[in-house]
């Protein structure tokens, strides 16, 4: 059977099809900044370097980027769009138990920054900033960032396993940092320290394995310590 005919659109005059030059530049200014963040956090965030690397005058960068602070939610948005993708059923059931969830969590976690270590240090500098990232948006900034978005649905998923009685009765925020700073403890170990520790040759998996078994002890009770359920 033959296919359908091909339909052939002409354009007619107009800005090419694709991203404009604009959103080009701007993509280019948060993917520099994102590298300066990840090597220094807020405090390593020059807009004269970005610029520079960039390719376009500090005055330029202003009028995408207003503030410093519009400049990190931006970087954090392009994170979060990243992780999106991967995180969007990690909190869901099943499996029901929220220790089990928690488990399949981490091992997403593990993955995802294991598989790009530069995800971890813009991560790592977040988690010392937290406060920072999970303040309102910046004048003129989307209304919605998906990282924060995501650090939300973590706290209400800690949050919901301290009700059932499963997590240890902690403060959410606190718990969730602890949590990222064991993963990306792990996922930014140097390759001369796991050489060390003889762990060298540890595969994604072996190393999510060792993150769940710490964070399981810390996080999560004991049988005998969880509550009946009413």
């Amino acid at each position: 059977m033959r296919g359908q005919p091909v339909r052939i659109v002409r354009r007619g005059p107009g800005r090419p099809p694709g991203p404009s030059q604009a959103e080009q530049v701007r993509a280019r200014i948060v993917a520099e900044a994102t590298h300066c963040y990840a090597a220094g956090g807020y405090a390593g965030l020059s807009f004269g370097t970005v610029a520079e690397r960039v390719g376009i005058k500090k005055a330029t960068l202003f009028h995408y980027f207003p503030t410093k602070d519009a400049l990190v939610h931006a970087v954090f948005d392009a994170l979060g769009a990243t992780l999106e993708e991967r995180a969007r059923t990690w909190f869901d059931a099943p499996p029901a138990s929220h220790a089990e969830r928690l488990e399949h969590v981490l091992r997403g976690l593990v993955e995802f920054y294991g598989t790009d270590p530069m995800h971890a240090r813009v991560v790592c500098h977040g988690l010392l900033e937290v406060q920072r990232i999970l303040a309102p948006p910046p004048r003129g900034a989307d209304a919605r960032s998906v990282f924060t978005d995501f650090v939300r649905a973590f706290i209400a998923f800690v949050e919901a396993g301290i009700a059932a009685g499963e997590f240890h009765d902690d403060r959410p925020l606190g718990t969730i940092v602890s949590i990222g700073g064991v993963v990306l403890f792990e996922c930014m170990l140097p390759w001369e320290a796991r050489r060390h520790y003889g762990r060298g040759g540890a595969t994604l998996g072996d190393r999510a394995g060792e993150v769940i078994r710490f964070v399981r002890r810390a996080v999560v009770k004991h049988a005998s310590e969880r509550r009946p359920q009413t």
